[in-house]
């Protein structure tokens, strides 16, 4: 479960809660599937995209899905989010579709794609209506428009990268040491979450702080302990790839 419904675990008697604080980015990465929720398909902030034909959509799609018929879709992508972080849901009646498109949007370097199998059947099976008649659409010249919501306690992307040239702010890596060898933000300090507690004393709070790890799991683990202990922090909940060179990339 996620550190907020850990949390909520405990409130509610619960004695050994665990939490996955690799999350589902690791759990995709490592090729699993996972089956969305019609709740977060219906009002998620995803990018819902519909492969079959224009004249089969109209006869009934999920609302809120953009028609980009599958033998359009390598030519589609000027019309795609610019955010390579967009989470992208493609679902269609023919599965070899559903799983060529994620394909070709992972070539053409999305990071966060979902293959909805079955979900006109999942849609219609929940209680949910289809929408008939026309779906959204998107070109080149009006693209689709997507943007990430923060929550609580979470820092954009934009604002992360400008933290890391600031010398008010104290970016904190959570993950292990091995990790951090690996590859790190320039200017980030190696304070793993298992020792976080140990080491308070090492965190000034006359700085504000940014904890982050690689998916988002323990930054925001992190994030809730320093809180706690009353310093001004948020997290960073983007997945991330650092190299010994310096350089990154978040998404």
């Amino acid at each position: 479960m996620s550190p907020n419904s850990a949390g909520l675990a405990v409130k509610w008697g619960h004695k050994n809660p665990l939490v996955y604080v690799e999350g589902l980015p690791a759990w995709k990465k490592s090729g699993n599937p996972i089956s969305p929720s019609i709740d977060y398909v219906a009002n998620g902030n995803i990018v819902l995209v519909d492969l079959r034909s224009t004249a089969e959509v109209q006869k009934g799609h999920i609302p809120r899905a953009y028609s980009i018929p599958f033998g359009e879709l390598e030519d589609a992508e000027d019309a795609l989010p610019k955010s390579l972080g967009a989470p992208i849901y493609v679902y269609s009646d023919k599965d070899a579709e559903v799983n060529a498109a994620r394909k070709i949007l992972a070539e053409l370097g999305y990071k966060n794609i979902v293959g909805f199998h079955g979900a006109l059947d999942a849609w219609t099976g929940a209680g949910k209506p289809l929408q008939k008649g026309p779906a959204l659409t998107a070109t080149d010249e009006t693209p689709i428009n997507w943007q990430k919501k923060l929550g609580p306690g979470e820092i954009s992307i934009t604002d992360f990268t400008k933290s890391l040239k600031s010398d008010l702010i104290l970016v904190i890596d959570a993950r292990t040491p091995v990790e951090f060898e690996s590859g790190h933000f320039p200017g980030s300090v190696s304070i793993p979450l298992e020792q976080m507690k140990a080491r308070i004393n090492e965190i000034p709070k006359d700085k504000f702080i940014v904890v982050h790890c690689a998916t988002g799991g323990r930054g925001e683990i992190g994030y809730r302990m320093l809180k706690e202990e009353g310093y001004s922090v948020k997290f960073l909940n983007a997945e991330c790839e650092c190299s010994t060179t310096g350089s990154f990339e978040i998404w």
